[in-house]
């Protein structure tokens, strides 16, 4: 999590009580749907959220708030995780605690987990990362392979588009999309 650290994480956890009873729900969750919802008002308290506020809601006063005051861009990637990658983050969260516990026998496929190529990786979210009006905003020019954190796109957590200039949005590191070359 962006601008959030362990050191800032563990006094808040000490000093608030709605936190501490937000982690004896998750810790004691028996379903995903308390597990994520206690995950999200953790995560929103620790971006200094209102109780039971939502991500969405906060991550749209946060950057209306940056927009209002900044005189360059809002980068995306400061601002908190979507209400979706947080619910993510949540399950991959409880799933860890309760392996480290050794309270269940949990799949890993069903907790924020999928397997690519024979690995375990996390889902991070599986709704867009912004508004389709916004994507296209966003482009990068990279002269390479769209490797880096200097590519405008991955930056922001964006997968390139047809906006972007050199790549396309295709045969890059940073899409899903791939050219085949037999047609």
């Amino acid at each position: 999590m962006f601008g959030v650290s362990k050191a800032a994480t563990l006094k808040k956890f000490g000093e608030h009580d709605f936190l501490k009873t937000q982690a004896q729900l998750l810790c004691n969750a028996n379903a995903k749907d308390y597990a994520i919802s206690a995950g999200e008002n953790i995560i929103s308290s620790l971006y200094n959220g209102a109780p039971y506020e939502g991500l969405n809601v906060l991550r749209y006063r946060k950057f209306a708030a940056r927009v209002l005051t900044n005189k360059t861009c809002v980068q995306i990637h400061t601002l908190p995780p979507t209400s979706n990658a947080a619910s993510f983050h949540s399950q991959r969260a409880y799933l860890q605690m309760k392996m480290w516990m050794n309270k269940d026998n949990l799949n890993p496929c069903e907790w924020g987990w999928k397997v690519a190529n024979g690995n375990l990786v996390p889902v991070k979210c599986t709704m867009d990362a912004a508004p389709s009006k916004l994507r296209n905003i966003i482009r990068c020019n990279c002269k390479t392979n769209c490797d880096t954190k200097r590519c405008t796109c991955r930056k922001n957590g964006l997968e390139c588009s047809v906006a972007c200039g050199e790549c396309k949005g295709t045969g890059c590191t940073n899409s899903s999309k791939t050219v085949d070359m037999d047609d």
